[in-house]
């Protein structure tokens, strides 16, 4: 396998042939799955982070980097959507993105789930006959595991749960709606039973200390697949609906409210899972469901009590897969949004960022359905560096070499955060707003509030340490006191660190790759100032040369552009094309101002790289314009009109403009007249592209050609920094 695999691989390194990213969970995104479009890659992500990307807006990317991501997971990819019943937007998106992407390199698709909102012929396995041969196998125990259940009419069902969950049993969970009722019952348990500590398991908690919850000692009955000791003592996890998937733990005794089949067919799943012992489910819900009435905003529900009546007191999974939930007793999805020509086209359209196109529609109903389905939510992080950024190119800068990542942050309803906000002692505390489209604002939370009440939807928060009160199991109440402020700031991770540093004080050796530094102001008393610096990733090799030329530079992204287009299978028109591209695509370099600004001011021979790049001194200039200035009239005649177009993009979007266009800012200042038509014809090249190619298909081509020009750049880093 490995052989095969490396095989597939172009540009051959030390990296073993196969990438494993993830774009969820307590790590930074590694970026191997994005460094090379020839090697393989498996990629675990979430809906929103994998969604946002396809749809060209990936949450915390820069626009550099969402056309890349879009092409590399539009096309030549597999999407497994683990339990779809859960998001069926995101299903549902993925599949039309799927007929769109029908060339030699579509996008594929699997859902996969247990307890399916809609019934379908197509489902695998049709007979488990051959799985059933040994009555002990492991299969077979688990498939007619002992699973009694009682469903209970009562008056008062929150009491009744409470009740119920205060008596001691082997190995309890206890499953009910809100993360208030399940911290409330946690504590009412630890407080009863005095050496007791409780799992609590919920939506809202912080990334960090939920990713805890499994190296707890308290968890460990619950993990293990052998019948509990006869004098093992009592122990009880608390959850809401996020302790439906994703832990494989077994009780003994489950509790919980009424809710939807599919939901209830999940928990039920954590009850005598392993079929080592026998279990009971008690489910109990408001006598009131018993009457029928002709508005019925509960027939859901009630249809679910008539379900499990139906059951006759037997939750086994070989039952529940005999008699399976009406499509009325499970959960209503949401309104779906269809994802129209133009829409696509607005969103490929990266390179205008969000401030100046704040209409562009927001990917989030394509990804989670309308809202009352899925209420928007919010992620809240803390950093110590809150204080000082107060530029949103800086800001822009840190959270691209130090994103926030799911260790940091935990998830808040947007309605609610922001009420709860509204009525806290932290009102007049600096935060910074980064909106779901990129954009950032940063202000006082009053303020921010006040002017952007309705960008708090599906946007990230970073707070100064102290604003709120976040306790031990990483949730947050904002009208108590802070704790203390050590607790708050968990963004550093082994693979990134920041510091805080003199202004003239030298950068330490932390084994890791400078990134970034940010200057803060003098302060009265004189100081001459502090800086946060910000390391990530491995320190790169120092190349043998004390710097990389412009000419050495355009020949090896030739040859590494080639190589790329014919190993991954393209025909040998495409591959001229991007050898040709790889030639001249940093022509715009060899100009006084970009050289000056790399420091060459000898009258040698231009640099491509430089061990420092002073982006102020190019006055927005950006080489790619000044390299179509050089190439236009260079482009072979034998190319088509259509292949001149696509060498001619390739050159121009290979740092993510020409999406479709350049700003002003950006034009050659010797040859603004024609830097205008160049930038316009631009434009115009883009849409005949995408109409041609499709939106993935060019973002995959532009994405193969980036990674060419990064991996030869990537060969030499030392003396290249930003260049």
């Amino acid at each position: 396998m490995r052989a095969a695999l490396a095989k597939l691989c172009c540009a051959p390194s030390a990296e073993p042939p196969l990438a494993v990213s993830t774009l969820r969970g307590e790590f930074q995104d590694n970026r191997e799955w994005s460094r090379n479009p020839s090697r393989p890659a498996i990629i675990i992500g979430t809906v929103d982070m994998i969604g946002s990307r396809l749809l060209f807006s990936g949450y915390g990317d820069s626009f550099r980097r969402r056309p890349s991501h879009a092409g590399l997971l539009g096309q030549d990819t597999l999407i497994v959507n683990d339990e779809a019943h859960l998001t069926p937007a995101f299903a549902a998106l993925i599949r039309d993105i799927e007929t769109r992407t029908s060339s030699e390199r579509p996008l594929r698709t699997i859902l996969l789930s247990a307890t399916q909102r809609e019934s379908s012929g197509d489902t695998f396995p049709k007979t488990l006959d051959s799985d059933l041969v040994s009555e002990e196998s492991v299969f077979a125990k688990r498939y007619r595991a002992v699973k009694r259940l009682h469903v209970k009419a009562v008056e008062k069902p929150r009491e009744e749960i409470r009740s119920l969950a205060l008596q001691p049993g082997k190995r309890t969970i206890v499953f009910v709606r809100s993360p208030g009722e399940a911290r409330s019952i946690a504590t009412a348990i630890e407080k009863e039973y005095k050496d007791t500590e409780v799992i609590l398991i919920t939506g809202m908690q912080r990334g960090f200390e939920r990713d805890q919850i499994l190296k707890q000692p308290q968890i460990q009955p619950f993990l293990c697949k052998a019948a509990p000791a006869p004098d093992a003592s009592p122990c009880w996890i608390v959850a809401t609906s996020a302790g439906e998937v994703g832990i494989d733990l077994s009780a003994d005794r489950l509790i919980t409210d009424i809710d939807t089949a599919d939901h209830l067919l999940q928990r039920f799943g954590r009850l005598n899972r392993f079929g080592e012992t026998e279990g009971d489910a008690y489910v109990f819900y408001n006598a009131q469901l018993d009457v029928e009435l002709e508005d019925d905003k509960n027939a859901n529900l009630r249809a679910t009590v008539k379900y499990l009546h139906s059951l006759e007191g037997n939750i086994s999974p070989e039952n529940l897969r005999r008699n399976r939930p009406r499509p009325e007793a499970n959960t209503r999805g949401p309104n779906l949004a269809p994802i129209l020509p133009w829409l696509i086209d607005v969103w490929s359209m990266t390179s205008i960022k969000a401030k100046d196109w704040p209409s562009r529609p927001a990917v989030e109903p394509w990804l989670r359905g309308d809202e009352e389905a899925s209420p928007p939510e919010t992620y809240v992080a803390w950093r110590e560096d809150v204080l000082d950024l107060t530029d949103p190119e800086d800001i822009e800068e840190v959270l691209d070499c130090f994103p926030v990542v799911a260790q940091e942050r935990l998830k808040q309803y947007s309605r609610e955060l922001c009420n709860d906000l509204e009525k806290s002692p932290f009102t007049g505390n600096k935060a910074i707003l980064i909106a779901a489209n990129g954009e950032i604002f940063v202000d006082t939370l009053a303020e921010l509030l006040k002017r952007h009440r309705s960008r708090f939807n599906f946007a990230t928060l970073l707070l100064e340490p102290n604003t709120g009160h976040l306790d031990a199991n990483g949730m947050v109440d904002w009208a108590k006191p802070p704790t203390e402020q050590a607790r708050y700031d968990v963004s550093e991770t082994p693979a990134r660190k920041r510091i805080e540093l003199q202004v003239d004080e030298e950068r330490p050796e932390t084994g890791l790759r400078f990134r970034y530094e940010v200057f803060r102001a003098t302060d009265d008393e004189g100081d001459a100032g502090r800086k946060w610096v910000y390391f990530s990733g491995e320190v790169r090799k120092k190349p043998q040369a004390a710097a990389q030329f412009l000419d050495a530079h355009l020949g090896q992204v030739a040859s590494m552009a080639s190589d790329l287009a014919g190993h991954l299978g393209f025909d040998e028109r495409l591959v001229r094309i991007f050898e040709w591209a790889g030639k001249h695509h940093d022509l715009g370099k060899d100009r006084r101002t970009w050289q000056r600004a790399a420091r060459n001011f000898q009258a040698g021979p231009a640099l491509a790289k430089s061990a420092w790049l002073d982006g102020r001194a190019l006055g927005g200039y950006r080489h790619e314009l000044g390299s179509l200035l050089d190439a236009e009239n260079l482009v072979p005649a034998e190319f088509t009109q259509q292949e001149r177009d696509l060498a001619l993009h390739l050159v121009a979007a290979h740092h993510g403009f020409a999406r479709p266009h350049f700003p002003d800012f950006a034009y050659d200042k010797t040859a603004v007249r024609r830097s205008a038509k160049i930038a316009l014809e631009s434009a115009r090249r883009f849409s005949r592209l995408q109409r041609h190619y499709g939106a993935w298909g060019l973002a995959y081509l532009e994405t193969i050609f980036r990674a060419a020009d990064a991996i030869v750049s990537a060969a030499s880093e030392g003396t290249a920094s930003n260049a």
